[in-house]
């Protein structure tokens, strides 16, 4: 909406003024009221942006910041809203990709745990009470029941323990959050995945500032706190220490595996035509369509490999059930 209104020749502090009087949530807009103000009080509009980090991130700050000293604030928010429009595709195709295969997953959790912890350790009564001969396989799902049933509670907080390491761990320990970082890039299936989403943002981000007219260097800088992986981040900051000795970023980069060669060849091309802005913009344009493509794909193959697994569990604990009882009725016979 800023954009529009600014693009259209409305000054900053009446466009606001405008989007003040649309937004419906109270607490955004009363973001917008305070960063009006500011501005009609002779604060710049980075400035009165800057005082909300909570709201307005460093990264679009910093587009602002360039647009107001280039004298491109208008391609400055043009710029933002395409990028905000991009975020938000990218995150609706990841949800839409994930949500079906999730549930399925759940499920299929909710169900192994129930048979385990209630369905078998009755059958296990009955076989006791029957005093019969039981099959490995049905001694194994019997054993596992009885542990399920018995410890579902330390299994539970086993789990939520896990959970709670992995998510707080890498406040505390020194080097867990870049080896988790590292971990995820290196996942089967996954980590390819991963590592377009961060050439994505890095690519994205990186055309963004430099067509906003961010200084080279400050914009690796500003690129390196928006990419969410810091095996990447590192990377960046490598290659922002190269550019102050007068070196070349590609440079810098080529010595980490986590760009992949087209990436880097792009970068090559651009530093060398003197167009990295758009060579990075094409990549990133490709990456958009390609990103999507292979999560739909990675979940396509998820879902009946989840499905199997389901099918799987619930066959064999119908094996370990009724294999004493055909036991028992040929015996019978």
């Amino acid at each position: 909406g800023l954009a529009t209104l600014v693009s259209a020749g409305v000054d900053i502090a009446e466009s606001l003024n405008v989007l003040v009087s649309e937004t419906e949530q109270d607490g955004f807009r009363h973001v917008l009221e305070a960063v009006r103000l500011d501005i009609q009080s002779g604060v710049t509009f980075f400035d009165a942006m800057s005082a909300h980090p909570a709201v307005f991130s460093v990264e679009i700050c910093n587009l602002i910041r360039a647009g107001e000293h280039s004298g491109q604030l208008v391609e400055a928010c043009e710029d933002i809203s395409h990028h905000l429009e991009w975020l938000d595709q990218l995150m609706a195709d990841v949800k839409q990709a994930t949500m079906y295969p999730a549930m399925i997953a759940i499920a299929v959790f909710g169900l192994v745990f129930l048979m385990f912890s209630f369905v078998v350790p009755q059958f296990s009564l009955i076989f006791d009470s029957l005093d019969l001969e039981l099959p490995a396989i049905t001694k194994g799902v019997v054993a596992v029941g009885d542990f399920c049933n018995a410890y579902w509670w330390a299994l539970l907080l086993g789990v939520g323990g896990l959970v709670s390491f992995f998510k707080f761990g890498p406040r505390f320990i020194v080097g867990m959050a870049m080896g988790m970082d590292r971990l995820k890039l290196r996942i089967p299936f996954f980590g390819p995945v991963l590592q377009l989403l961060v050439l994505s943002r890095f690519t994205h981000n990186r055309a963004l500032t430099l067509t906003a007219g961010v200084p080279i260097v400050e914009a690796v800088r500003l690129v390196s706190g928006v990419v969410a992986n810091r095996v990447m981040a590192s990377a960046l900051a490598d290659a922002e220490l190269a550019m102050t000795e007068g070196r070349r970023m590609s440079d810098a980069l080529a010595e980490h595996d986590v760009v992949s060669p087209i990436v880097m060849r792009m970068i090559v091309v651009g530093e060398e035509t003197g167009r990295l802005d758009q060579c990075l913009q094409k990549i990133s344009e490709r990456m958009d369509t390609e990103i999507p493509r292979r999560i739909k794909r990675l979940f396509g193959v998820l879902e009946p490999l989840i499905i199997l697994t389901l099918i799987s569990v619930v066959g064999l604990v119908a094996a370990s059930i009724f294999l004493p009882l055909f036991s028992l009725m040929s015996g019978i016979g």
